[in-house]
């Protein structure tokens, strides 16, 4: 931006900052804002993590929520997915309670309330992207061998790194049930890749040529 001129814009109502030596972008605050009130934990006490893995004896023990409950938890759980997309740090948590939507469980309440007290604690994040020079364009990958209790399915998980800058990040349950870590491992290998190929595309195509490389 020239001298006098805006250094501030929204998108989808994220919040774009231009500073000299950065670029700053924050997700729609509001979002952890309604999703608090919505649990009813405005002021609770926060918790460190937004999400605990439940034990198979607790799987077991689980009943099906209250019918008057369904909806206001479909809603609550289509937000915390909205928010998701920018909260790196919730994305495992928001994925799994959005599993429950069909049949909302017990578990899956607690899940939810539980995401709103992490949220109490950090409703806010700024992605900070700093001026750089990049060599090569790096995925980080990692899987959950059989962690759902329910299915026994994994999870895969990754993210697209540009030097420093997070670019793209992912969490999601393989649609299939692998019969070892090395298949999971497998799976959760050719999502990154074709994460990375996409993103070495697109930055050849704006004229940057980069290897890409696979962790």
């Amino acid at each position: 931006p020239g001298a006098g001129e805006g250094k501030e814009v929204g998108a989808l109502n994220g919040v774009i900052t231009w500073h000299d030596d950065r670029i700053e972008y924050e997700a729609d605050p509001r979002q952890s804002e309604r999703l608090i009130g919505e649990c009813g934990l405005t002021g609770a006490t926060p918790t460190t993590t937004p999400g605990v893995k439940i034990t198979y004896q607790e799987h077991e023990a689980d009943k099906l929520l209250e019918k008057d409950l369904h909806t206001p938890f479909r809603g609550s759980a289509a937000r915390s997915n909205y928010l998701s997309a920018d909260r790196i740090d919730c994305q495992y948590a928001c994925k799994e309670i959005c599993r429950s939507m069909s049949s909302p469980t017990g578990q899956s309440w607690k899940a939810l309330k539980r995401l709103g007290r992490y949220l109490c604690g950090w409703p806010r994040l700024v992605y900070t992207y700093r001026r750089q020079v990049i060599k090569s364009i790096d995925v980080y990958v990692d899987t959950d061998w059989a962690g759902c209790v329910k299915t026994r399915k994994s999870t895969s998980g990754g993210v697209v790194m540009l030097g420093k800058h997070t670019t793209k990040h992912w969490s999601s349950t393989q649609p299939s049930v692998s019969l070892s870590s090395g298949e999971a491992e497998f799976y959760g290998l050719v999502r990154g890749s074709g994460q990375g190929l996409g993103y070495q595309a697109l930055l050849k195509v704006l004229g940057l040529e980069v290897p890409l490389r696979l962790w």
